[in-house]
This record gives C-alpha cells, sequence and structure tokens, in this order.
C-alpha cells in the first residue's frame, strides 16, 4: 500500500541543479519586477517640500524691491585739475623746444 500514498516515489524528482537554476531565476525576475518601497526618509522630505511649496503659494507675493546704484557725480576738480596738468606740460614741452633752437640746449 505504500504505492497508493502521494508524494511518495510517484513524484517525479528534479535534479537538483534545475531546481536551484529554478529559483535563482525566479528570484532574480521576483525582484526585478517587485515595486520598491520607499525609506520613511522620503516621506519626511516629500512631506516637508509639500508643506513648504504650500506655504509659499499661501504667503503673499513680495516683491523685491532693488535699490538703485548711486551714481557717480563727476567731480569737476579733478577734471579741471587734469586739464591745467596737461596745459603745464604742454608749455614745459614748447619753452623746451623753443629754448633748443634759439640756444641749442635745454636749460
Amino acid at each position: 500500500m505504500a504505492g497508493n500514498q502521494p508524494g511518495a516515489d510517484d513524484e517525479p524528482r528534479l535534479p537538483d541543479d534545475i531546481w536551484e537554476r529554478f529559483q535563482r531565476d525566479s528570484l532574480g525576475q521576483i525582484e526585478a519586477t517587485a515595486p520598491k518601497e520607499r525609506s520613511a526618509r522620503w516621506y519626511e522630505v516629500t512631506e516637508r517640500l509639500a508643506a513648504e511649496e504650500a506655504r509659499r503659494e499661501a504667503a503673499p507675493k513680495q516683491r523685491r524691491v532693488r535699490r538703485p546704484r548711486p551714481r557717480i557725480a563727476h567731480a569737476p576738480v579733478p577734471r579741471a585739475l587734469t586739464v591745467c596738468l596737461v596745459l603745464v606740460s604742454v608749455v614745459l614741452v614748447l619753452s623746451a623746444a623753443a629754448a633748443y633752437l634759439q640756444y641749442g640746449r635745454v636749460f
């Protein structure tokens, strides 16, 4: 009566290497297709970002007032000083040229 019991010798057995390959292939497919669970930190960050965005949208828009650049006034004193220095140098060069032409030497 041992032949009437299920699972005795009536079931064909798979070789061990085929069974291991089946388990490995099945496990790989399950891992590849299984949905990835997000971490608790991901949920915390997502919640914080959503709260910040909602707070920004609820707050009145603040228009950023841009201060104008201070204008630099053209100071007449430095410009006048520059003009004077140029005139003095031109006079010195002309007097040196006149002295050279008249006396054959400068100073």
